[in-house]
């Protein structure tokens, strides 16, 4: 990574002071519309947002406030900020996509005054008949000149990690992936062999995986989506702590549960090490013997974990995870809880949706065939809903999204698309790779970002089979 690159990206990255300054605008501009300026509610939040807008620092004469392709982003710096939490800040940008807003920005000189009447002011639109033109008008009219709604074509200029930024975030994912996997084959190794796990490395690469999924979950979540590595083993319990820690930072876990989270998802499939190798390799499907077997897994990962490796907390979560991963929602599953039906942990229940997504995705040796991700989703969402914990569910339906990580799509203009990452505002809109046309595949592929205002020509017109254009999406997401 060269220096300038190296310098941009910890630039685009967001601190502490601009996560709470967001949260607070978002809770604010919705506290506006619910009470008056002489609630106590709306005093107390408001000084919540002038002592955040005052932490900022002063290095730039404007504080602005943009949301491109479903990224936050305030002065130029990318903010790890969930639009659907409590802030309900989704709702807010749902409205500026109807005005045509892509963000607002402060003259840093704005009094507190001109903040307060400027909620006031933005409580009171009507997006069916106001736009970003009337609302600029209206500002001017009420002498709020300190404040500027900007355009979701201006917002879109800046604030967005560029190409090559983009290239080295992949870079660092594909190195901290196969880390993760090489860490799995040593942990499997060394259970084989009756040998100490190096739990310190394991812990190591798992705050790795939180470091890179916090700045940048696409390019991780697209090594997921691969489903043919050649020995799929160590893969599947990388994808699962992939996907694990993807849905944890979602849900806005600390850093020490995350650490936990990731490092049970890192073993929750061990005490299959315990299991015949020709069984695990077996490729026809399994008889009601071979299930009985299979179904001791996760009593026997519960008691290697607990005799192998140091007791500590990551250990007694690694232990129950391992234990529960297959317990569905409904109490069915394996092992089954004849006395004590317990609920199981939200570890558990996050490693048990993203564990069957992966098996089923993945085509595993026992399921004969693979089936689509998107097809997985519907499954789970309607098959076997009984099975997972619903708002979990839906939060990862959200991650995979309409069109799954590593899917490749045929665009209006004839393009072939391979789908890079999802965008939370507009799920038809995602960040792709163009890697083709009808001609054949490009040496060099473009990115694009659909949902910019100047990709508006190209929209996704349906999945395609990238056997049927001699594509390896495996090749082409590891090369490029």
């Amino acid at each position: 990574m060269t220096p300038t690159v190296e310098k941009e990206i910890h630039r685009s990255l967001a601190g502490k002071a601009e996560e709470k300054f967001l949260n607070a605008f978002f809770v604010q501009y919705k506290t506006a519309r619910i009470v008056d300026t002489n609630n106590k509610t709306f005093k107390q939040q408001f000084e919540v947002f002038k002592k955040a807008m005052g932490n900022l620092g002063t290095e730039y004469d404007f504080i602005e406030l943009k949301v491109i392709a479903g990224r936050y982003f305030v002065n130029e710096s990318m903010v790890r900020f969930d639009g659907s939490g409590l802030s309900g800040a989704n709702a807010v940008v749902h409205e500026w996509d109807k005005l045509g807003m892509g963000g607002i920005s402060f003259n840093r000189t704005i009094s507190f005054e001109e903040l307060e009447q400027f909620f006031i002011f933005m409580s009171k639109i009507k997006p069916q008949s106001d736009n970003i033109d009337s609302l600029s008008e209206k500002l001017k009219q009420n002498k709020l000149a300190s404040i500027k709604l900007l355009s979701k074509a201006s917002a879109s200029r800046g604030g967005m990690l560029t190409e090559e930024m983009v290239k080295q975030y992949r870079t660092q994912a594909k190195s901290t992936f196969f880390k993760a996997m090489s860490v799995v084959k040593e942990i499997v190794v060394n259970t084989q062999q009756e040998s100490d796990v190096n739990i310190a490395k394991t812990k190591r690469i798992v705050h790795s995986l939180i470091d890179h999924i916090s700045k940048d979950e696409s390019s991780l979540v697209e090594l997921a989506s691969i489903k043919d590595f050649d020995d799929y083993t160590y893969a599947h319990s990388t994808n699962v702590a992939v996907y694990s820690l993807t849905l944890g930072v979602r849900l806005g876990l600390d850093r020490a549960r995350l650490s936990q989270l990731g490092f049970t998802a890192l073993f929750h499939d061990i005490g299959k090490v315990k299991l015949p190798t020709d069984l695990i390799t077996k490729p026809d499907a399994y008889d009601e013997n071979d299930w009985i077997q299979m179904q001791m897994h996760p009593h026997l990962g519960a008691k290697t974990i607990l005799r192998n490796l140091k007791f500590d907390m990551h250990t007694a979560r690694a232990a129950r995870g391992a234990f529960e991963h297959h317990i569905n929602n409904d109490f069915t599953g394996y092992p089954m809880l004849c006395l004590d039906k317990r609920e199981t942990t939200l570890f558990s229940k996050i490693i048990s949706i993203v564990d069957t997504f992966d098996a089923l995705s993945s085509g595993r040796v026992y399921l004969k065939k693979n089936i689509e991700p998107e097809d997985v989703i519907k499954k789970m969402q309607y098959q076997m809903k009984v099975k997972f914990d619903g708002f979990l569910l839906k939060l990862f339906n959200d991650i995979v999204g309409v069109y799954p990580v590593g899917s490749l799509v045929l665009l209006t203009t004839d393009e072939l698309a391979l789908i890079l990452s999802n965008n939370s505002t507009d799920k038809t809109k995602p960040y792709v790779k163009i890697v083709g046309d009808k001609n054949g595949i490009f040496d060099s592929p473009e990115w694009a970002d659909l949902y910019s205002p100047d990709n508006d020509h190209r929209r996704i017109v349906r999945k395609v089979e990238p056997e049927r254009f001699g594509l390896d999406v495996k090749d082409f997401i590891l090369e490029h």
